[in-house]
């Protein structure tokens, strides 16, 4: 049974809309629900999932769905045993194979006493060879998310939905898990901005300024299909501007030529060819006359400028960013980094592969702080984990990182990371984490000396595609050395990786 909803709305108690009156219906194999962070997409899931009440519309689900949210909302003392949900079983069969034969012990256990076989048999499936009295929270990350998506399917469910399952996973938990969802005998829903994962979609929907859209395919086919739209719209922006600057000019000249109407018909008065009374009537049909060419050229006008408007509303904001960072220079044969993991000379852009656990974070904060045979001093760091004080503003919060730096060349270079006029007074607090992360991307290339070996810890991690496209486009503009710990490959061959070192 698909999922189907119909004028979907949900609003919080303070008043403020999360989504409004969205229909649709999740019947693919898999469909990948796309939008930047805040639009309402992990809300929209826990309203079809029955966690959340929708403020007013209709949804028909399936009885039975699996429903991992991003957290997975696992207790760490939580066993293997309570995530499938056999802990009760398998205490029931312990006490009566220890010689306790209660009815309602074999009530428990039912047909199921070789349950603990199975479950064994579905983690080895995935890769996973654990004991099943196993915490929670001596899992890494990428084993808790694949059992939890193993204990999903056991529960032979309707339909799976899943919220960012790839969130903090190394590569192999990733494959794993795309494995497992492109494989499922039930639909799936996913909320993702991995394109790795996305590249697997039989459907994309956007929920995109309140609205949500439905496209065949995967994330490729959806993003074609969109810059297609967006060549369609730039145009027809073009062609009404055109059009509005034409009836500006059409209405100028026939004001022009009004005018000069009107001094000959002054001058014609003076004279008195024509009597006082005939005079006049000549005057006020002239008058009417223009008047009513003046309002249809006006109308005209109008017009022309509501459809300009109309024609800007189709074309989508851009994050892309232009900017040059020439103090962060490297000159081909500079030494940047000499390590027992690593030498870097040059510009070079490498990439620290590995599963969790293998010292990758590690080895980055060990080259920041020098704890290296050599790390040339002007470097930045762009950590996994940022934290900005709430209370300042993005002017502040940059100066305050770089003292030294002239404000005015900061402002200039917040307006091309999309800071522009009051938005660097914005306390950081009501920002989003998109904005978050521009802010200390801002702090670190911002900087005098400018870092000329970056390190760059897990960029992608819970950014929005937007916000990951920004970095991008960004990053084309820095030509220091650069080394980038990430798990997502689709992001490493866009900023151009040229060498990688598995750990």
């Amino acid at each position: 049974m698909p999922i189907t909803f119909q004028n979907l709305s949900l609003t919080w108690p303070n008043g403020t809309p999360c989504f409004t009156d969205l229909s649709g219906a999740f019947t693919r194999p898999m469909t990948g629900l796309i939008g930047d962070n805040g639009t309402g997409k992990s809300s929209l899931l826990k309203v079809l999932v029955g966690q959340l009440e929708p403020t007013s519309g209709t949804m028909q689900t399936p009885d039975n769905i699996a429903y991992l949210p991003q957290d997975l909302g696992l207790d760490t003392a939580s066993t293997i045993a309570d995530i499938f949900g056999i802990t009760p079983i398998l205490a029931a069969i312990a006490k009566v194979e220890a010689g306790e034969y209660a009815p309602e012990l074999l009530e428990i256990i039912g047909e199921n006493w070789d349950v603990a076989e199975a479950v064994t048999v579905r983690l080895a499936e995935v890769g996973l060879e654990l004991k099943l009295d196993r915490t929670v929270g001596t899992l890494s990350g990428g084993e808790a998310v694949s059992v939890a998506l193993t204990a999903a399917f056991f529960t032979n469910p309707d339909f799976l939905v899943l919220d960012e399952p790839t969130n903090n996973l190394d590569s192999q938990a990733k494959a794993t898990l795309i494995k497992l969802v492109t494989h499922s005998q039930v639909p799936v829903l996913v909320v993702s901005h991995d394109r790795d994962l996305l590249a697997h979609t039989t459907q994309i929907a956007e929920l995109y300024h309140g609205q949500l859209r439905f496209f065949d395919g995967n994330y490729a086919t959806y993003r074609e299909a969109i810059d297609q739209e967006q060549a369609a719209a730039v145009q027809g922006v073009r062609e009404a501007k055109a059009e509005e600057r034409k009836q500006v000019r059409e209405r100028e000249a026939m004001q022009t030529r009004l005018a000069r109407d009107a001094r000959r018909g002054r001058k014609f008065a003076a004279e008195k060819r024509k009597p006082p009374i005939a005079m006049g009537m000549d005057k006020n049909k002239s008058e009417r006359s223009s008047s009513k060419r003046e309002m249809a050229a006006a109308d005209s006008v109008a017009q022309a400028r509501d459809n300009f408007d109309a024609a800007q509303r189709k074309v989508r904001d851009s994050d892309q960013v232009f900017i040059d960072l020439p103090a962060t220079r490297l000159a081909n044969g500079t030494r940047a980094l000499a390590a027992e993991e690593l030498t870097i000379v040059g510009p070079e852009r490498v990439r620290i592969a590995g599963p969790n656990g293998s010292g990758k974070t590690t080895l980055l904060n060990a080259i920041d702080r020098g704890e290296v045979e050599y790390v040339i001093a002007a470097r930045g760091y762009l950590r996994q984990r940022i934290e900005l004080d709430p209370t300042k503003s993005v002017l502040a919060l940059v100066l305050d990182a770089n003292p030294e730096t002239d404000p005015q060349y900061v402002r200039n270079q917040l307006a091309q990371l999309l800071f522009r006029n009051d938005e660097v007074r914005a306390q950081v607090g009501t920002l989003s984490g998109g904005e978050r992360f521009r802010i200390e991307f801002a702090r670190v290339l911002l900087g005098t000396p400018a870092p000329q070996l970056l390190l760059i810890d897990e960029p992608t991690n819970n950014l929005d595609i937007s916000t990951v496209d920004w970095l991008v486009s960004a990053l084309e503009g820095y030509q220091g050395a650069l080394i980038v710990v990430s798990h997502d490959d689709d992001f490493c061959d866009r900023i151009g990786i040229e060498r990688v070192i598995e750990l």
